[in-house]
């Protein structure tokens, strides 16, 4: 299956400020096979580079960027590179509920770059990894990301995956 959401710009209210922040995605597919799932965004957002790198980078803070973040922790990682961040996501979609535990160890490689890696056993991902590149446009700022995530939990067959992609979707609007 697969799902594209692309043009139309949006408007935003940003987490950690009281003005509003306007935002076009450009391209957000999301594909799925079995229990994997690949993620590709491209959006553009009227901010500066740094502030939209301090913000996705502030990772004790990500529920304030995306609500369906309940919980989240953050230490160093076990091999003292990076950040292991742990988020707990609540969500539904029609009667389709589920708590979500993501761990992921997470470097910041160069000033425009965040990798994340699932940590295997450490949530309900088997495995997993995700790549930001914040680039700067002027005062705009670039936001290109991919992801696959491999869940380690039952996916009902019908409409599991319909539900998944609806919540991911909305997530990535909120999150942008």
């Amino acid at each position: 299956r697969r799902c594209v959401v692309s043009g139309g710009g949006i408007l935003l209210a940003t987490a950690l400020a009281s003005t509003c922040i306007a935002a076009k995605i450009n391209t957000l597919t999301i594909t799925h096979h079995d229990r994997s799932f690949t993620m590709k965004l491209d959006a553009v957002v009227d901010a500066p580079a740094p502030r939209v790198r301090a913000l996705l980078s502030d990772y004790a803070r990500l529920g304030k960027l995306n609500p369906g973040i309940t919980a989240t922790s953050v230490t160093m990682a076990p091999n003292g590179q990076g950040d292991r961040v742990r988020t707990v996501l609540d969500g539904c979609v029609w009667f389709f509920c589920r708590q979500i535990v993501q761990v992921e160890d997470v470097v910041v490689p160069d000033p425009s770059t965040i990798i994340a890696r699932i940590v295997p056993g450490a949530g309900d991902f088997e495995s997993g990894q995700c790549y930001w590149r914040v680039t700067s446009e002027g005062q705009r700022t670039r936001l290109h990301y991919e992801a696959v995530r491999v869940a380690d939990f039952w996916i009902p067959p019908l409409i599991g995956p319909w539900a998944i992609d609806q919540a991911l979707r909305e997530q990535f609007t909120s999150t942008v």
